[in-house]
């Protein structure tokens, strides 16, 4: 199926992407990882229509960026766009170059679509990480800028000290966490044409079992699941990440594309769907210059 996609400024990305965390591992690499039901399943997504592939060098140590590696290397490279994603303890000027250029190798890529910064590191200078994103995008190693769990404050610091537009900020954001809601930072990045990758937008812990998840999903004749991410993809500048462990479960998070809430139902949920915690982990970190 093909996949509306959403535009920010110049920018833009499909409704639904794909994320890989998971596949190899979580942080530490599993040598018990069956790789090739990995591939399986990234080939299966594309296949889909799932064309925005999600990684980042943290991923089973950089595993995930190999398996998909495997998975998009017999697909035109024109109709997929990949992003990845340069971990916090590498933003130093040649530690992130270098990272960059490992993430590519792994991926058997000359280019990256996007490249972001996976989360803010107050030890390092901010001046010198975008120095090094610079450099990236002048030679042509990544298509576009972008950050990851960065609050509004961490935004305007950083697109201080680049050239460049930042596109793209990487957020965890559903029904449940609403952290960025609450700080400002959506509102922030949907006034400054800086598109939000929600991820988990079916969150983790997330009571699928709400009476009123439960009757938006009768009434419009689907899951719970697919109520809850129809409700992100359809906010303001907002695209998904998803993953897939099956077939069944992709089938039901494409489900969740081509209808929406009618605006009574969406503001029932925003005002009425039990919130988690609000405080977002950088929220009190200050930039280093």
């Amino acid at each position: 199926m093909k996949i509306p996609s959403k535009k920010a400024g110049d920018f833009s990305l499909p409704m639904l992407g794909l994320g890989t965390y998971g596949l190899g591992g979580k942080t530490e690499l599993d040598p018990n990882n069956d790789d090739q039901n990995d591939v399986a399943l990234i080939k299966e997504a594309v296949d889909c229509g799932l064309t925005h592939i999600d990684t980042a060098e943290i991923y089973a140590q950089g595993h995930s960026e190999e398996i998909l590696a495997q998975a998009i290397k017999n697909i035109d490279r024109q109709k997929l766009f990949i992003t990845s994603k340069v971990v916090n303890w590498h933003l130093g000027y040649d530690d992130l170059v270098n990272a960059a250029k490992n993430s590519l190798k792994r991926l058997g890529l000359k280019k990256l679509d996007l490249y972001l910064i996976h989360a803010p590191n107050p030890a390092i200078s901010l001046k010198e990480t975008m120095s090094a994103m610079d450099y990236l995008l002048e030679n042509e190693l990544i298509g576009a800028i972008g950050v990851s769990n960065f609050t509004t404050t961490w935004i305007q610091a950083a697109q201080n000290y680049t050239k460049y537009k930042i596109v793209n900020n990487q957020i965890h954001y559903n029904l449940t966490a609403r952290a960025y809601e609450k700080n400002g930072t959506l509102d922030y990045c949907q006034k400054n044409n800086i598109l939000i990758t929600a991820y988990r937008p079916i969150g983790r812990g997330m009571d699928l079992d709400n009476a009123l998840l439960k009757n938006l999903a009768k009434k419009y004749n689907k899951t719970p699941a697919q109520v809850a991410l129809n409700w992100v993809i359809n906010k303001p500048n907002v695209v998904g990440l998803v993953k897939t462990a099956s077939q069944k479960h992709l089938a039901e998070n494409l489900g969740a594309i081509g209808w929406r809430l009618l605006p009574d139902d969406e503001k029932s949920l925003d005002q009425d769907f039990p919130q988690g915690e609000t405080i977002n982990l950088y929220e009190n970190q200050k930039p280093y210059h």
